[in-house]
């Protein structure tokens, strides 16, 4: 007797990360940056049990959210044995962290769930003068340190698509730490990593930064990411 046919499991033993990725680092104004591509063994894989998760709007407190824009989230959390993620269970991630920023691999811990931001806009939502999301990301419970990772997930991205990192905000205007629109005149930009599908970005969870939507590309589709949080002690 078959319960459930393998096609409708969530498989998370896909969740498996290269151990042979191409690493640039990328030093900024403000902090430094590692980009790694090919950061999935099997991309395909993951993003076919993504699509089983489903999605929840977030940010309620914004009327348009779900009229001139959606952001919403997926989220898978192992809370059971059996039902852990790979690279978590093997520290096969927190080990090539600590590689790349240098730092000792026992003293970082990792996330046990898998986050994927989801957002879609349409006409109705400008984003001429203005950036979308632009955050940090708070640093975890009694942490000194938090670096984040932040991996793209769809299969292919228009020129300037990607992820925007800023220097903090100018002057008295106030810091926004939800997903809320900035005017370009009031932040610079430092560094745009091009969006690429399997691509993954490491930096300093206090970089401010957010998504570079400039094109039309995510008027027509959804737009994934997934987020890991790395909090260091």
């Amino acid at each position: 007797m078959q319960f459930f046919p393998d096609g409708e499991l969530f498989d998370n033993n896909v969740f498996v990360i290269n151990n042979s990725p191409q690493v640039e680092p990328v030093e900024t104004d403000r902090a430094s940056i590692t980009i790694i591509d090919n950061f999935y063994e099997d991309i395909v894989s993951v993003n076919r049990e993504l699509s089983k998760i489903p999605i929840t709007k977030v940010f309620h407190q914004y009327s348009d959210n779900g009229v001139t824009y959606f952001d919403g989230r997926k989220v898978y959390c192992n809370n059971m044995q059996g039902t852990e993620i790979p690279y978590t269970q093997d520290k096969s991630l927190t080990s090539k962290v600590g590689e790349y920023i240098n730092y000792p691999e026992s003293s970082i811990e990792i996330d046990n769930k898998i986050l994927i931001n989801c957002f879609q806009f349409t006409d109705e939502l400008s984003l001429s003068d203005s950036y979308y999301s632009v955050h940090e990301d708070p640093y975890t419970c009694d942490s000194p340190g938090q670096t984040a990772m932040v991996v793209f997930l769809n299969d292919h991205y228009e020129d300037g698509e990607g992820m925007n990192f800023y220097s903090k905000l100018y002057g008295d205007t106030p810091f926004h730490s939800d997903n809320s629109m900035v005017l370009k005149k009031d932040i610079d930009l430092i560094y745009t990593v091009q969006g690429k599908c399997n691509r993954a970005v490491l930096f300093d969870s206090k970089f401010t930064h957010g998504q570079h939507t400039p094109t039309d590309q995510f008027k027509k589709e959804m737009r994934y990411t997934q987020v890991i949080f790395f909090p260091l002690y």
